[in-house]
């Protein structure tokens, strides 16, 4: 029996332009924007290749983002940084086991897709490649969403339910 195709990655243009026929705000990436930060030298390629192709995808109500390589950097001068939620779960570990657990699976994830809309929620690439979507109180309690990026960023430019965030 053969392999299944491997689903290809869409173009970030095609992605970012469905989001901005939606009404989301995309702004281009710059040299500055590609240069790889500490927090995603281990990610995988194809995290990397998305976050560095653009400096601004977001709702129209900044309520809702995709994290660029320009997020992921140190220090943080966003009003809301790449691993706050990772810092939030921190804060509130009762003690230091809870942290490091809380800590492993940082390490396990990166967060892809931020949301303060209503309630704090994310996406999260594993490193095994998994779409996660995460949440408050227990941002650590998972769900899967998508097998891979490529299924994640198909489903978003084709406006499909997969899109948590609508």
């Amino acid at each position: 029996m053969a392999p299944s195709p491997q689903l290809r990655t869409p173009q970030p243009h095609v992605v970012a332009r469905a989001l901005r026929d939606r009404g989301w705000v995309l702004e281009a990436s710059t040299d500055a924007d590609t240069k790889l930060p500490d927090a995603l030298r281990d990610a995988p390629p194809e995290l990397v290749d998305w976050a560095t192709s653009f400096a601004r995808l977001s709702s129209a109500d900044d309520a809702v983002w995709f994290l660029s390589a320009g997020d992921y950097r140190d220090p943080v001068t966003e009003a809301f940084a790449w691993n706050a939620f990772e810092q939030m779960s921190l804060d509130a570990a009762a003690n230091d086991a809870q942290r490091a657990e809380i800590t492993r699976f940082w390490r396990r994830h990166w967060p892809l897709v931020l949301s303060v809309r209503g309630h704090y929620a994310y996406l999260a690439m594993r490193d095994d490649g998994v779409i996660v979507h995460g949440e408050e109180p227990e941002f650590e309690e998972t769900t899967v969403i998508a097998p891979e990026l490529a299924a994640l960023l198909s489903a978003v430019a084709a406006g499909e339910d997969i899109w948590v965030f609508g």
